[in-house]
């Protein structure tokens, strides 16, 4: 059987688009965010915070008066903190146009996204009602002989802001989550794709989409919990590991590794078939990753406003209350890098609900990392007895 050999190239280079592409979206989106003195230097200051083991929060007043000092809007001022603290890589890049579209897109993904929440409720009562996720933590806590710790991100704490629906600040922060829903949604109709392999492309959808909604839905609530900053200690190897990031380490390669087998084997195999289109196959191709981009972003974006906050402060209390975790600062200055147990990460969660956090001055900003005098280590739950 000859195979349609300018079919395939068309094809492969159809694929092959958003990543030709996203090396020139990469430079647009830092001529976008800033490229000029002033923002560079604005940057430096709250890297300079990052990397003392602070949070953006506790210097939120010395922070507005630089971006005003610096004639920084502060829309721009949130956007350059975004793009810091949730910062994106090639996956995102590639992804990128649905960001771009996505008011107009979400309103006609709406539909499905409305089927979708029933699972997404289910998955919650069975993770989190039903403590079934706190149960694995501890389960891989006890085998692989880790330790379960927290150190918060930079971007915890209230900071309290008014922002627009439609500043590309907020959508940053979800938009960061979506490269994982995005291939899983292509990866759940080349699987079905294959091994069904329905006549009807109509029904493929449909079996499709339920798929995905049931693996989105598990997706999101595994990452809306995991914002609460667990991270593996691993002494074996002397390493720490995010929860969040083992989780990504263990679904990436399955999901990368099965779109480029799936992708390739379905490419030729439209290439061979006498009836294949391979040009129409790598378009739909595009146009559902596209489209589980901007469905992904719409769930995340919606179960964060509507029920992120709920659960991760109900995973949070199963954390403390079964594992009782320690919460640690990683600083790093000039090449050196200190890890310090603080307090307990119930102690820790309390003071960031504080309505009026303590602020910090700018010359304490200038002199970063410090240590707060007086700080006292909590006992390690590991040496009671």
């Amino acid at each position: 059987m000859a195979t349609d050999v300018q079919g395939l190239l068309w094809g492969a280079g159809i694929l092959a688009l958003p990543i030709l592409l996203a090396l020139p979206m990469r430079l647009a989106w830092q001529f976008w965010v800033g490229i000029g003195h002033e923002v560079s230097e604005y940057r430096t200051i709250v890297r300079q915070i990052v990397d003392s083991g602070h949070q953006v929060a506790s210097f939120s007043q010395n922070l507005d008066d630089i971006a005003r000092n610096l004639r920084i809007p502060p829309a721009k001022q949130r956007l350059i903190e975004a793009e810091l603290l949730h910062p994106l890589t090639l996956s995102h890049f590639l992804l990128l146009p649905a960001l771009l579209i996505l008011p107009l897109s979400a309103i006609m993904a709406l539909p499905l996204i409305l089927v979708g929440f029933p699972f997404m409720l289910f998955m919650e009562f069975l993770l989190i009602r039903r403590n079934f996720l706190i149960w694995m933590l501890k389960g891989t806590e006890r085998v692989m002989h880790w330790q379960v710790i927290h150190i918060p991100k930079p971007h915890r704490g209230s900071r309290a802001t008014q922002r627009s629906l439609t500043e590309f600040s907020q959508h940053i922060e979800h938009f960061n989550y979506v490269p994982q829903a995005a291939f899983l949604g292509l990866f759940a109709w080349l699987i079905v794709h294959w091994v069904l392999n329905l006549d009807s492309w109509t029904i493929e959808f449909i079996v499709s989409a339920v798929l995905y909604m049931i693996l989105l839905s598990i997706l999101s609530v595994l990452n809306t919990a995991f914002e609460a900053d667990l991270v593996f200690v691993d002494p074996a190897k002397g390493r720490l590991v995010p929860v969040n990031q083992w989780l990504e380490g263990v679904l990436n390669p399955v999901v990368g590794i099965g779109l480029v087998f799936l992708l390739g084997r379905n490419l030729l195999e439209e290439a061979r078939d006498v009836g294949g289109n391979p040009i129409l196959f790598a378009t739909v191709v595009l146009t559902l990753l596209y489209g589980a981009a901007v469905v992904g972003i719409s769930y995340r974006w919606g179960y964060a406003s509507w029920r992120g906050g709920k659960v991760r402060q109900h995973f949070e209390a199963q954390v403390i209350e079964q594992l009782e975790p320690l919460s640690y600062d990683l600083t790093r200055t000039k090449g050196r890098i200190d890890f310090n147990v603080r307090m307990g990460m119930n102690e820790r969660l309390t003071t960031f609900e504080a309505v009026n956090p303590q602020q910090l001055s700018f010359e304490e900003l200038q002199n970063l990392p410090t240590v707060p005098a007086g700080t006292k280590a909590p006992v390690n739950p590991l040496k009671r007895t």
